[in-house]
């Protein structure tokens, strides 16, 4: 019995978060794209210049959860999940200690996500697809794969990450349930000069992004994506990724 409990923490462990330790948590954020300090939520597309942002708004030390492609109702969800776990382990001094009704953690977790400035950013499906058959993390398919067969097999809009999820279109990250988009501001990356000045704006001067190359691949040919397709590869993105280009207004 020891020994099955001891293997039921180790898989629970490990869904929960690799940094996360059952008996003594030690995380010291929720999320590298929730910064409480600045008060703002940043949903990282992959793929869409995230590492950019990321890495100007990430809050130091150990995250609660490691993954930073959370779609907009994972992050929604998981805080409360953050909230209530920084709730736990308080009880030292009893009687002088106050309990946090579940009601309140609930609350606190939802005034969190309803004040928090929410923005994310999209590109180009067409540049997009070029990006990730170049990609140098995850999943290298340009080493295996020719960029027609990738185009034939490439469903998803994250299907070579590490972390892949049903997403097909970018826009599946930043929906509710009811395919509503819940964010406050999303910008084209290919705008993100203007975007900088608008995010300012919008939050008060609390985030003021720079514009700087981050993550870039010398060998990805997404800065001259046409002259990668045919006309039946671009017919093929065009129909798959339907959602984003009517929705963003791209073109080819």
């Amino acid at each position: 019995m020891s020994k099955i409990l001891s293997e039921s923490k180790k898989f629970i462990r490990g869904l929960i978060c690799e940094h996360v330790d059952l008996n003594q948590p030690s995380y010291t954020t929720f999320n590298q794209s929730v910064n409480f300090d600045k008060k703002i939520i940043f949903i990282a597309v992959p793929k869409t210049g995230t590492t950019t942002v990321r890495r100007q708004i990430r809050e130091p030390g150990n995250a609660f959860i490691s993954n930073a492609h959370m779609n907009i109702q994972q992050i929604r969800d998981a805080l409360y999940v953050y909230c209530l776990s920084c709730s736990l382990g308080g009880n030292h001094d009893f009687p002088t200690h106050q309990v946090v009704a579940d009601s309140d953690i609930r609350a606190q977790a939802k005034a969190i996500f309803d004040s928090f400035f929410k923005f994310s950013a999209v590109r180009n499906p067409w540049a997009r697809a070029v990006s990730l058959y170049f990609r140098r993390e995850g999943v290298q398919v340009q080493e295996h794969c020719s960029f027609e067969s990738f185009c034939d097999q490439h469903l998803y809009a994250s299907d070579t990450c590490i972390h892949p999820t049903l997403h097909k279109n970018q826009l599946d990250w930043l929906c509710d349930e009811e395919g509503n988009c819940m964010l406050d501001y999303v910008y084209k990356i290919e705008d993100f000069a203007l975007a900088i000045k608008e995010i300012d704006r919008r939050t008060q001067g609390r985030l003021k992004l720079i514009n700087q190359a981050s993550n870039s691949n010398p060998k990805s040919m997404s800065a001259n994506y046409r002259d990668m397709y045919t006309a039946r590869t671009r017919d093929l993105i065009a129909r798959r990724f339907e959602r984003d280009i009517d929705y963003f207004k791209y073109v080819f």
